[in-house]
């Protein structure tokens, strides 16, 4: 029983420290998705996605995303100035700073 009281603190602590090296309104709901709450979508490693944004951050976030019309869904900047390329499968400090941001990396891509 202790064992597995263990188990669980560390799953618990290893999830809470992931999440608290992200910066800003970004989030990581599950393994493998960001969400930006203040720009209005979430992502997984194939780009921005309507169907988790809709999922995480709502309805209403969705249909605002719809109405901004085509646009490259691969690669994208967080308001927390974050850039990340899901063709590259990468996430730099910043658009110009091609510094691989480790942590949004690895909450992305799982690298």
């Amino acid at each position: 029983m202790k064992s597995i009281a263990a188990i669980i603190a560390l799953l618990l602590f290893s999830s809470l420290s992931h999440a608290a090296t992200l910066k800003g309104a970004v989030s990581s709901p599950v393994a493998g998705v960001l969400c930006d709450k203040k720009a209005g979508f979430c992502a997984d490693s194939s780009g921005i996605s309507m169907g988790l944004t809709k999922e995480y951050l709502g309805d209403k976030a969705e249909q605002k995303l719809l109405g901004q019309g085509e646009f490259d869904m691969t690669a994208f900047v967080l308001t927390n100035g974050v850039a990340c390329d899901t063709k590259a499968q990468k996430c730099t400090k910043g658009k110009w700073d091609k510094n691989v941001d480790a942590a949004h990396t690895k909450a992305l891509f799982g690298k």
